[in-house]
Formats: structure tokens, C-alpha cells, sequence
């Protein structure tokens, strides 16, 4: 099993090499800071004795003061320094110069001899000096510690990114992303979030293409195995139904009835897994719910349901052109799944609107995971459902251009919304979702 090393002992990290960037330029900086110090601190020095030493040869110059070593004794004693007069010898150039570990300077006098001004250097070497190296030891560990913790706030939320990105593109949420701080991290995180979400979207995507491609598949192999020995014994219910006597002749029309939806959805899941090309044409939706009604009325009697239709009149405000057929399939789909949804009755409100068709019914309204996964094949609120129903619908609409929308109504019943292409927003205040 590996284990963490501190992230200041990786030699090959990001962070020790910030760390010791910073600390290599403090202590660099340090070191010639305080060499151009001393230096200053050197040049300070000479000037001052120049400065004391001419203004004392100028004093010796005006005054008629004897010129003797006792003089001299007395005006180093005033000066703190060592004075001395010496014949002239042509040295005396009034600039202070070292020697050793003293200084001098040299002036010449008005009576041709030279003044001599020297003292020890008090300019000791600052790595000599033991307050200057507890000061400066004490600096450069403050300095480490402030680099080392520069490395890690700059490399801890790198070592979080790092960390998140073996989880980008699976089922859990991405972790320990930073959420703030500097700019360019929270950027690099909102990427990664982004791309975290695009790769969900691209897997469900390419779920839902399996799915098709295996429900295309079970739909071809129920084309031959199922619908022609369904077919066959409609044909056969149908010429009993004919000739069998009365008490029979309700069990003949049962079995012609339940065969006619094996076939329904049998051709249900042919549509879906193999969608003909959309044939667009100008279509009368008033008249195409007029006839969906019409032809889902008898099962809507048969449930207890009542069918109302509303025609607004500026419903062809916004022409729809579209494949007459399959719109009227997705039509009926939605009107039969809300017959459905009332198995003890209850009322169909059609509304065909400027660039819209609803659907509204008094049923209990879609489930929270029902409206979640809206027009999803094999997801069906309804028991005994398949959810293929809903899927044809949306799909016939989407290629259509349009959107099929779904929500709860205040109080009960739910509402399914057909939205044209370039239809405006809905305005009121039901909350729409879309799929």
C-alpha cells in the first residue's frame, strides 16, 4: 500500500520546488542585503573621519596652536582617534583609506607639514557580530516556514484537483473541489465540473442508444414471432364471432378486442425502435385532435371518462407543418395515458393553443419519480405499464421540432403541454420540465 509523504520531503513536487524557489531568493536577498549594508556602513565610516579630520586641519591651519605631539595627544583625546603631525611627504590627500584593521586620512597644513587622523574600524564584519546572526537565523527559519506554507496553500487545491479527476465521468459527484479562493483554481474546477457533467450526459446518452439498439432489436424479432400468430387469431375470433352462438359471441369479441392490443403494442415498439422519416406538411391540429378525440371516445365511455375540447381561436396563429399520421399518434398516446390515469373516472380537458396543444386530466397527477423520468422509455407510473407510450410521443414530437413538457396541476390532475417549434414561453404558474 503507498503511503503519503509529507508534500515538503518530495523532491520531485511542485511545492518543494516553490519552497525552496522562495527560500534560495530570501536567503540570496538576505546575504547581499546585508553585504551592501556593510558596505555602506564602511563608506559611512571613512567619511566621517574626512569630515572631522579636514574640519580639525582647518581649525590647526587658523589657529597659532603649536604643532607638537603634546598637541596632538590633546586633540585625539577631543577627537577619540590617534592624531599625529609628520613631515610633509606628499601622501596627505585629505581621502580616508584603510589599513588593516584602522583607517587614516591625511591633510596637509598652511605650515607644510601634514595632520594624520587614524582610529580603529568600527565596522566589524556583520557575521561577526552575535545579535546580527540570532536576528538573521531567525529571519531565515521564519522564511522556511513561510515557504513551506506558501508551497501547500498553492498546491493543496492542485492536489485536490488531481485528486478528483480519476472520479470524472462515474456515477458519484466529483469531491474536494474548491469552491473558492484564487481565480484561476475556481476556474480550472468549474471545468472540471463541466466536463464531469458532459461525460454523465454522454454515458446516458449512449445508455439510451443501447437501449434503443436492444429494443430494436425484441421489436424486430416480435414482428415475426408475435404479430402474424396475433393477427391470425384476431382473423379467427372475428369468423366466430360471426357464427358461434350469443352466449359465446362475448368471449370471441374479448378475444378480438385484447388481440387488437397485442397488436397495438406490438406496432407501438416497431415505431419507436425504428422511426420512419418525418414527412412535413401543413397540418389542420384543430381537426387532428377533433379526430383523436373522436376515435378514443369509446374507451374513454367505457372508463367513465368525459372528453372536452377547447379550440382557441387564433390556434393557427402559428402554422404547424408536420407528418399528420405520427402527430396523431402522439396525440392519441397522450389522450389514452390520461383515460388511464383516471380507472374510476374523471374528465379530458384538450386544448389546441397558438403554437400548443394541453392535455389535462383529474387523475392523481404523476408520481415525483414518474415526472422525473417523463417520456423515458420502460418507465411507467401506471402499473402493468410499459413507458412506451409517452417515449413515442416525445419522440414523435421532438422530431418534430417541439417539445412535450409535463406538470402536476394545483390541487390534482396533471397536464401534458405539446409545444410547437419557436413556440413563446408559457406564462402562468405551473412549473414546466422539459426533456
Amino acid at each position: 500500500m503507498d503511503r503519503k509523504r509529507p508534500f515538503f520531503l518530495g523532491i520531485r513536487s511542485l511545492a518543494f520546488w516553490l519552497a525552496a524557489g522562495v527560500g534560495a531568493f530570501v536567503l540570496v536577498g538576505s546575504l547581499a542585503m546585508m553585504g551592501f549594508f556593510q558596505h555602506l556602513g564602511r563608506v559611512e565610516e571613512l567619511v566621517a573621519l574626512e569630515s572631522i579630520g579636514r574640519t580639525n586641519a582647518l581649525f590647526l591651519d587658523q589657529s597659532s596652536l603649536p604643532q607638537s605631539g603634546h598637541m596632538a595627544a590633546q586633540l585625539g583625546r577631543v577627537m577619540g582617534a590617534e592624531v599625529a603631525f609628520a613631515d610633509a611627504g606628499g601622501r596627505a590627500d585629505g581621502v580616508a583609506k584603510r589599513d588593516g584593521e584602522r583607517i587614516r586620512v591625511g591633510f596637509p597644513l598652511a605650515s607644510g607639514r601634514e595632520v594624520w587622523f587614524s582610529r580603529e574600524s568600527a565596522a566589524r564584519p556583520v557575521w561577526k557580530r552575535l545579535d546580527a546572526r540570532l536576528a538573521l537565523g531567525g529571519f531565515w527559519a521564519l522564511s522556511l516556514v513561510f515557504s513551506l506554507w506558501l508551497g501547500r496553500k498553492v498546491t493543496r487545491p492542485l492536489a485536490n484537483l488531481a485528486a478528483a479527476i480519476p472520479g470524472m465521468g462515474g456515477e458519484k459527484p466529483l469531491q474536494s473541489l474548491p469552491e473558492s479562493g484564487p481565480r484561476e483554481i475556481v476556474s480550472l474546477a468549474a471545468a472540471l465540473q463541466e466536463t464531469h457533467a458532459s461525460l454523465i450526459a454522454e454515458r446516458e446518452k449512449r445508455r439510451h442508444a443501447e437501449r434503443l439498439a436492444l429494443l430494436g432489436r425484441m421489436a424486430t424479432s416480435l414482428a415475426h414471432e408475435v404479430r402474424n400468430p396475433v393477427s391470425a387469431i384476431r382473423l379467427h375470433a372475428q369468423l366466430l364471432e360471426r357464427t358461434c352462438a350469443a352466449d359465446e359471441r362475448a368471449s370471441a369479441h374479448l378475444i378480438v378486442g385484447e388481440a387488437g392490443r397485442i397488436e397495438s403494442l406490438v406496432n407501438q415498439w416497431l415505431r419507436y425502435a425504428k422511426p420512419e422519416p418525418v414527412k412535413l406538411v401543413p397540418v389542420d391540429v384543430a381537426a387532428l385532435a377533433e379526430d383523436a378525440c373522436r376515435s378514443l371516445t369509446p374507451q374513454a365511455d367505457h372508463s367513465g371518462v368525459t372528453i372536452s375540447r377547447e379550440i382557441h381561436p387564433a390556434w393557427d396563429a402559428q402554422p404547424v407543418r408536420g407528418d399528420r399520421e405520427r402527430l396523431r399518434q402522439a396525440l392519441c398516446n397522450l389522450l389514452l395515458n390520461a383515460i388511464q390515469a383516471m380507472p374510476t373516472g374523471g374528465t379530458v380537458h384538450l386544448r389546441v393553443l397558438p403554437g400548443a396543444v394541453e392535455i389535462e386530466d383529474s387523475g392523481a397527477g404523476f408520481g415525483a419519480d414518474a415526472l422525473t423520468h417523463f417520456g423515458e422509455p420502460f418507465h411507467s407510473g401506471r402499473e402493468g405499464g410499459m413507458g412506451l407510450g409517452l417515449a413515442v410521443s416525445k419522440e414523435i414530437v421532438i422530431a418534430h421540432g417541439g417539445t412535450l413538457t409535463a406538470a402536476n396541476l394545483p390541487g390534482k390532475g396533471a397536464c401534458v403541454r405539446i409545444g410547437w417549434p419557436e413556440n413563446p414561453d408559457r406564462k402562468g404558474g405551473e412549473q414546466w420540465q422539459q426533456y
